[in-house]
């Protein structure tokens, strides 16, 4: 190899370096009325349907929705969430945990099937002023989303709230 290689080398790999490790930022999403951004896996195809934001890869989808105006107590609003999304009645829940996010109460509730306990879903329902929005597993084996999942929740933060809608 010779000097003009060398050199080339010696100033390419460090610049390749600098480029290729640059951390991941948390992208801007507007879902219904909620200004959020979030970090998700750039493997996974993202979708907007407006008040509802999916991420698929293969047959795993995870979505995160504006379900509007439920109320100012997140308990009750999550209550009247889980009949919107079906769930009510339907599945046990297996855990539920009261965290904040961005200073606002959300809580992180795991369910899964009555008598099996099998096929486990995920939900973190946040209370933005008297809106809620749900980030939530929608389909898929679940071990295979759970750290997609996990790096949206841990990432999730909200710019603003739009004063529109509802």
């Amino acid at each position: 190899m010779g000097r003009a290689e060398f050199l080339f080398l010696l100033l390419a790999i460090p610049l390749f370096l600098m480029t290729g490790c640059a951390e991941p930022e948390p992208v801007p999403l507007q879902v219904g009325t909620h200004d959020i951004a979030v970090l998700f896996p750039s493997d996974w195809e993202h979708f907007e349907y407006g008040e509802q934001h999916q991420w698929r890869q293969d047959f795993h989808r995870i979505a995160i929705q504006d379900y509007g105006r439920l109320g100012t107590r997140i308990d009750l609003a999550i209550d009247r969430a889980m009949v919107k999304l079906r769930e009510d009645g339907r599945r046990e829940v297996a855990s539920r945990d009261t965290l904040q996010v961005s200073g606002r109460d959300a809580r992180m509730i795991d369910t899964w099937e009555y008598v099996s306990h099998e096929f486990p879903k995920r939900y973190l329902f946040v209370l933005n002023q008297d809106k809620l929005l749900v980030l939530y597993t929608m389909q898929g084996q679940f071990d295979l989303m759970e750290p997609a999942f996990t790096e949206m929740a841990n990432s999730l933060a909200f710019v603003d709230s739009v004063a529109t809608g509802y």
